[in-house]
């Protein structure tokens, strides 16, 4: 999958819950079978924010072409998507979250890996280029 394809589902997909969180925290926490007192709520309308801003930002930068920035937007989603992804699984497995756990898991998942591939590819390693 191509790196500005990646991006783009990512924005797509912090956008939605970036909102979610923002503007309904109580019922976009529901869907996972969870219940929100006074004070997570606030902390998920802030992690909403910081969703919302990860995600404008990976949309702006998706077809940018320079490699040290290219570089540093994959480390930066990949840390993030990957933690994502395996809090949901364990959270999945714990039974603290429903079934749709499985859902962000293998998103996230997908997308960290996918980013991660096209990191690798373009950079040669495992590549005749690389070695000298």
């Amino acid at each position: 999958m191509m790196y500005s394809t990646l991006l783009a589902a990512a924005a797509v997909n912090g956008t939605v819950f970036g909102l979610l969180f923002i503007v309904v925290p109580d019922t976009a926490i529901a869907l996972f079978g969870g219940k929100l007192d006074a004070l997570s709520s606030a902390l998920v309308r802030q992690f909403g924010g910081v969703i919302l801003g990860i995600a404008i930002l990976d949309w702006l930068i998706r077809k940018v072409a320079d490699p040290e920035v290219r570089r540093a937007v994959v480390a930066a989603n990949v840390t993030a998507f990957a933690v994502v992804a395996a809090v949901a699984a364990f959270a999945t497995v714990t039974g603290l979250i429903n079934v749709l756990g499985w859902i962000v898991a293998g998103f996230h998942a997908m997308v960290a890996i996918g980013l991660l591939t096209t990191q690798w590819s373009r950079s040669g390693v495992g590549t005749r280029a690389q070695v000298r």
